[in-house]
């Protein structure tokens, strides 16, 4: 964590989304976020993160992972894939549950997390679908939208999650409501009407029991094309708050590359 923390301006400034350079180098450590998170990282010294520090965030992340997996291959597999959507499968006497993530189709397994047949070594993917499974939603989805922003103890993550994701998608797509629609159908979401006032409404499953709304309202006259995204209040008991940010960013960074 202090190998991290050197690397930071050590200004508190917030702009990662995390009150202190402290709290953020130990989020870093935990894999909770990215030394990327931080914009002004690489700039300190003018210099790129050191391949030292590069290999212990890999080796926190594949740490994480590790922990996540042991926590998820205990689940019942029957019981849990129902509770995460998932679906459950028996074969010659070894269990699986079958869930998409972004419209990628995974496998867990007691062996751990395989994608299209072959074991999974991205680090993200485990962590965010480990703990999805370990959690096995402890309640329904309540059918109420809020913005990430409004999640118990994420203020600091508003002005952070509008800039990086909202704003990102409306302003790539500003006076481009077709290219929005086609973007929208190629990442696999279904338009949608009736669950929020705006000039288009789609929803996108991130995960099973993860739904998301994107909320565009198209350009006028006298202001910008704007955009709202939306989760169920209910999310959390699904996924970490910090992995579902992860999540989001994650969505935002697929769905702007045109």
């Amino acid at each position: 964590m202090i190998e991290i923390y050197k690397k930071l301006p050590k200004t508190n400034c917030g702009k990662c989304g995390v009150p202190t350079c402290m709290a953020f180098a130990v989020k870093v450590m935990n894999a909770r976020q990215k030394m990327t998170d931080c914009p002004f990282v690489a700039q300190e010294n003018n210099e790129p993160i050191s391949q030292k520090t590069a290999i212990t965030m890999d080796d926190n992340y594949e740490r994480v992972s590790n922990e996540l997996e042991a926590d998820a291959k205990r689940v019942d597999f029957k019981e849990t894939a129902a509770a995460v959507g998932g679906s459950y499968e028996k074969k010659n006497g070894c269990e699986s549950i079958h869930l998409a993530m972004f419209n990628r189709p995974f496998e867990m397994r007691r062996e751990g997390l395989f994608e299209n047949d072959a074991y999974c070594h991205d680090s993200w993917s485990k962590i965010i679908i480990y703990d999805y499974i370990r959690r096995k939603g402890a309640r329904p989805l309540s059918g109420d939208w809020i913005t990430l922003g409004h999640f118990p103890n994420t203020a600091s993550h508003v002005k952070a999650f509008q800039r990086s994701a909202e704003e990102k998608i409306a302003s790539t797509f500003n006076k481009n409501v077709e290219g929005l629609k086609g973007r929208c159908k190629e990442m696999g979401g279904r338009e949608d009407t009736g669950k929020m006032k705006a000039d288009y409404l789609c929803r996108f499953d991130l995960l099973p029991r993860i739904p998301l709304y994107l909320c565009f309202w198209e350009a006028d006259d006298e202001f910008p094309a704007s955009c709202k995204l939306f989760l169920d209040r209910n999310a959390e008991a699904y996924i970490d708050i910090e992995y579902l940010a992860y999540l989001v960013e994650r969505f935002v960074e697929l769905f702007v590359k045109v």
